[in-house]
């Protein structure tokens, strides 16, 4: 068992557990040690390089973590299109001997896609039908292959499936064609599909529809390569399509010009093709995303176009025109949270205000940002739920002797969160609330703040949100808040949705620690409070980051006239972007309004997240109902202006 502090969780007794775990990167002349040669032997199996994977697994040792070892060669072994003989017996075995773990789930969906590849299907529908997590889409599709290969009827979910706008992938793709080649899938349906590759920007699988719709592989190349110029008078309706389509992607009034110019294109195609005018437009905050909204009324989409439709009515105030979007969604869409809370405000607008608070009573009180504001629109402040009553020591000790937990926390000590976060997940799948609350305190208590966080997270009747939304190193943060003229319930908003409290975390974009701060940033930074020989290493101790995190959000916070929406939009994208999007207001907004029409998804969601985090967290350290909408305010159109901050 590893021996954990409390001092930790306070932030008294200097990084979290999961930082001083870390494995320090070797001298370049330096032989691997076994921990480095666990993550070199994973490092190997993701490019399926059996050498160099036993290489380094054979430089391992004695590892908790085996059975990862044997997963990852067995993977290898598989991954060819014919696996080396006695492959399949190997996984069968390795299966029965980690029978019920996270390992062995990863396993058979690796196999199955393998066997589904070869067209194995005796053995695919026998371990489908031990495979209890069913959340691949392309294994999914593997298996609806190898019932039509029994003469079994496609079942709607199926249908309802393949019918989304995304890459179609390996399994998926062979399924569409194997229906469309034995009649199952009639060519509307492929040509349906095709549509919803388009609203998904999903070229590779436009490129495979096209001829199963009837038309060439030249013709589709050229829509999708040069739209502009096959789009001539005499040009089919389907390949008029694709290019309008993708020229939307590029230049949404170009594709209005050629749009209208295109006067033989039937209906259905020129309402589709101003639905993707419309969805790009608003991605781009055009002033005329509302015109092409109100054209693209009759088309068929789906509602990853309609979403963008929601949001051009949104921002120009046309309630009528919102609630007509809303209900052109699938009724799946009109429950997102999002729009039944601006289906509710448009019928209120339109003076169906009964209609718009039942809608409201939906979703009010959920714990998300649409559950504040249908609540706050009812007259209900953000508050916390009464809070469960502790674990018991019986409780925690289940948590403590979980084999999952300690695996996972091998791979956090290693470096390696993706898996860890994965084998964690597996042992809540089955877990009650009182399981739940009792792992997230065991987290807690040994400073894995993330997973203390997203395991209290997942209770649905008891709830403490002391565990939810954890208060770390408050004795640092305090002083520095105060300093700086911040709110502490918004920078822990903020860190909680940046890191999750991880202290070493880095992004993809190289962004470091607590307050993921990025080295050109924090040079800035540096400079500005006069830090000499600083280096971007720093930024995983804790009061670097604090303190270089804080005067950043203070100061985007004064460069955007005091809103702490535009700057957490600032904090995540960049202080300029939020200008511009505001300088394209066509009136003043309130501040979800422009939260929800932010064109960048990860922004769009960072902002909702964070300030519904600051709510919540106000409310905990204050004692008091909260109002998610005073952290919002409004946003009014101001012309752009250079920023000297980064």
């Amino acid at each position: 068992m590893l021996a954990w502090a409390l001092a930790a969780i306070l932030g008294l007794g200097g990084a979290p557990a999961q930082a001083r775990r870390a494995v320090q990167r070797p001298a370049p002349a330096a032989a691997a040690t076994p921990d480095e040669a666990f993550v070199q032997a994973r490092q190997a199996a993701l490019q399926n390089d059996l050498a160099r994977f036993d290489a380094a697994a054979a430089r391992v040792g004695a590892t908790p973590l085996r059975e990862y070892l044997d997963y990852w060669r067995l993977r290898i072994r598989i991954a060819p299109a014919r696996p080396e003989a006695g492959a399949d017996a190997d996984v069968a075995a390795f299966l029965e001997r980690n029978a019920g773990t996270a390992v062995a789930e990863q396993m058979r969906r690796d196999w199955l896609a393998s066997l589904g590849r070869r067209g194995e299907w005796a053995t695919f529908d026998a371990q489908f039908a031990q495979w209890a997590p069913r959340d691949d889409a392309q294994v999914q599709c593997w298996a609806w292959m190898s019932a039509t290969q029994r003469g079994e009827p496609l079942p709607p979910d199926a249908r309802d499936a393949l019918m989304q706008p995304r890459e179609l992938g390996e399994g998926c793709g062979a399924l569409v064609e194997a229906l469309a080649r034995s009649g199952a899938l009639k060519r509307a349906d492929v040509w349906r599909r095709l549509e919803l590759a388009l609203e998904a920007g999903a070229a590779g699988s436009v490129r495979r529809l096209g001829p199963l719709a009837g038309m060439t592989d030249g013709s589709v190349e050229a829509a999708l390569q040069r739209p502009a110029k096959v789009l001539s008078p005499d040009v089919s309706a389907e390949v008029a399509v694709i290019a309008l389509a993708q020229l939307a992607r590029q230049d949404p009034d170009s594709a209005a010009e050629r749009t209208d110019a295109l006067r033989a294109l039937p209906p259905p195609q020129r309402a589709f093709a101003w639905s993707q005018i419309a969805a790009h437009a608003m991605r781009k905050l055009s002033p005329r995303a509302l015109d092409y909204t109100r054209e693209a009324l009759a088309a068929r989409a789906s509602d990853e176009t309609w979403v963008w439709l929601a949001r051009a009515a949104l921002r120009g105030g046309d309630w009528k025109t919102l609630a007509a979007v809303v209900e052109r969604m699938s009724p799946q869409g009109r429950r997102d949270p999002a729009w039944v809370y601006w289906n509710a405000r448009a019928q209120r607008a339109l003076g169906r205000r009964d209609d718009a608070d039942a809608q409201l009573r939906t979703i009010a009180g959920q714990f998300h940002f649409y559950g504040q504001l249908a609540a706050e629109e009812l007259g209900e402040l953000t508050s916390l739920p009464a809070r469960a009553a502790p674990p018991t020591d019986d409780e925690i000790a289940q948590a403590a002797g979980n084999a999952g937990f300690e695996r996972a926390l091998r791979f956090y000590e290693l470096g390696l969160r993706v898996e860890g976060n994965r084998e964690w997940n597996f042992q809540l799948r089955t877990m009650n609330d009182r399981q739940l609350l009792a792992a997230a305190e065991w987290a807690c208590r040994g400073a894995v703040l993330d997973r203390c966080v997203n395991t209290a997270d997942r209770t649905v009747a008891e709830h403490d949100f002391a565990l939810r939304f954890v208060t770390p190193f408050r004795a640092q943060l305090a002083p520095l808040a105060q300093e700086r003229g911040l709110d502490p319930a918004w920078i822990y908003g903020l860190i909680r949705q940046e890191s999750r409290f991880i202290m070493d975390v880095r992004s993809s974009a190289g962004a470091q620690g607590l307050m993921q701060i990025i080295p050109p940033t924090a040079r800035w930074i540096a400079n500005r409070l006069g830090v000499k020989d600083f280096h971007v290493d720093q930024l995983n101790d804790m009061g670097t980051n604090l303190r270089f995190g804080t005067y950043y959000l203070k100061s985007v916070l004064d460069d955007l006239e005091g809103s702490p929406l535009l700057a957490s939009a600032a904090y995540n994208a960049g202080p300029n972007r939020p200008r511009t999007w505001r300088s394209t207001l066509p009136a003043t907004v309130e501040g979800a309004v422009f939260a929800e029409i932010i064109p960048f998804t990860e922004t769009r969601d960072y902002v909702k997240k964070v300030l519904s985090n600051a709510t919540f967290y106000a409310s905990l350290l204050t004692g008091r109902p909260q109002s998610l909408k005073s952290w919002l305010g409004s946003v009014a159109p101001r012309a752009p202006r250079g920023s000297e901050l980064p």
